[in-house]
């Protein structure tokens, strides 16, 4: 009886373990996120991490982790866009388009 239950408690554990792990691998919990902002130039942050300029990230989409993101844009001689990517999920296509007002400081 005693293995039986040891046996049982122990496949429990292994299934258990392979099921939480195969939930979200991280490649299939990311997005697609297109930035299209005026001027190109401009710099995109992403949760306070720098991802490169309009210019470069036209050439290709970023691939981010899913979820709610903080966006920051922001280029000398503009005023900067902020905004919040609320519940975003694994799979999704996000496309974040602005155009910066140029400031008088």
């Amino acid at each position: 009886m005693w293995r039986s239950i040891a046996l049982f408690l122990l496949l429990s554990f292994v299934f258990t373990s392979c099921a939480s792990s195969r939930a979200f691998q991280k490649d299939d919990a990311v997005f697609t996120l297109y930035v299209d902002a005026q001027p190109q130039d401009s710099l995109i942050y992403i949760d306070d991490v720098l991802y490169g300029t309009v210019k470069t990230l036209l050439k290709e989409p970023l691939r981010i982790e899913a979820g709610t993101k903080r966006v920051l844009i922001e280029c000398a001689g503009y005023h900067s866009f902020r905004t919040s990517l609320e519940y975003i999920q694994p799979g999704e296509v996000y496309t974040l388009k602005t155009r910066l007002i140029k400031s008088d400081f």
